[in-house]
């Protein structure tokens, strides 16, 4: 039997087997997927230097682990069969209406992804729509500070993170201006310097950054993650964050997984207050502390260069990356860092 009359093949027949041949197939092809498009980089930064105020830190990039590729292997039935019977129902690609492919690509271009929600199928997919996933706690006295004091530095904590991970003008728009406003007027200079136009690899980790020439979808990220206070040195009170935030990307390539265009950002980052007599009015405020994380389902080139964008863009290079875990792991902000960063030299 060839090709053009495995239609007719008995099997094909039998909804039962074609529900379970499916069922198989789709099953074995989300797993080569995934494998072949785990890419993850890590980026540490320390925002206080000893004896002093928050102050220059230094940014380093995880070692690299080995990527890894698998083999599918399946029976030539079932292959033959199975793949047949998930594209006769249209799970490899649909056509999605003209009105909906023209934000991702031109009309007539084949998506499994839908662009008005991007993140189905993937692990963020019911998490909180843009700052309603930075969720403030209730604020109780820490230390030597009031439940009013510690509910101000939540606050400002949270507009923080909005500006530097979810304000569109900073990400999309490289405009760090509002993230800058927020903080002590004696370290706007210094985060100024960040943002010069010159390579500080620490600005990626406090600012995230779309690589130029990409976008986002007309969708709110993804976010999920903590926030929780503790006194600090005199007058300091420490906010300490982590949050893991999707970004849905768009793109004129055909897509056949949604992680081909979610890229996601880990970061845990410390966010001080700072008020009393011993700091001088200028220093009073919101200063940034110690910020670590990574970048998971990226691609590398534009991760290596502080920026983000979606793995699609790398595709010739599919099979040369690798992560630790699964894709579920890099979702997940009560998981380690880890050290991996899964981009090849």
């Amino acid at each position: 039997m060839d090709i053009d009359d495995i239609g007719n093949h008995p099997d094909l027949r039998d909804e039962k087997w074609l529900r379970e041949a499916e069922r198989r197939a789709r099953k074995e092809a989300r797993k080569e997927l995934r494998r072949s498009r785990r890419t993850s980089s890590r980026r540490t930064s320390s925002g206080r230097a000893p004896g002093g105020p928050a102050a220059p830190g230094r940014t380093s990039s995880g070692r690299r682990r080995g990527g890894r590729t698998a083999l599918v292997v399946l029976t030539v039935v079932a292959a033959a069969c199975g793949l047949v019977s998930a594209w006769r129902s249209g799970w490899f690609e649909r056509e999605l209406p003209t009105a909906t492919t023209s934000t991702t690509t031109a009309p007539g271009k084949v998506l499994r992804v839908d662009p008005e929600r991007p993140f189905e199928g993937t692990p963020a997919a019911g998490w909180a729509d843009g700052a309603a996933g930075i969720v403030v706690p209730g604020a109780q006295p820490v230390g030597e500070f009031t439940a009013e004091q510690v509910a101000d530095a939540y606050q400002r904590t949270k507009e923080a993170v909005v500006a530097s991970r979810l304000d569109r003008k900073a990400v999309e728009g490289h405009d760090v201006s509002g993230f800058i406003g927020l903080f002590a007027e004696d370290q706007q200079d210094h985060l100024r310097a960040q943002f010069d136009g010159t390579h500080d690899p620490e600005a990626s980790i406090v600012v995230t950054r779309v690589a130029k020439g990409q976008h986002l979808l007309p969708v709110e990220p993804k976010v999920s993650g903590t926030m929780r206070a503790e006194a600090g040195e005199e007058g300091e009170l420490v906010v300490h964050t982590n949050y893991v935030v999707a970004y849905a990307f768009t793109t004129a390539l055909p897509v056949v997984d949604p992680m081909e265009i979610v890229s996601v950002v880990r970061v845990e980052a410390d966010y001080l207050v700072r008020s009393g007599n011993r700091f001088r009015p200028a220093s009073r405020g919101l200063w940034r502390g110690a910020m670590e994380g990574f970048n998971y389902s990226i691609a590398c080139d534009a991760s290596k260069a502080g920026f983000i964008a979606p793995w699609i863009t790398e595709v010739a290079r599919r099979s040369g990356h690798g992560a630790e875990h699964e894709p579920e792991y890099y979702f997940d902000h009560t998981k380690p860092l880890g050290t991996e960063d899964g981009c090849a030299d």
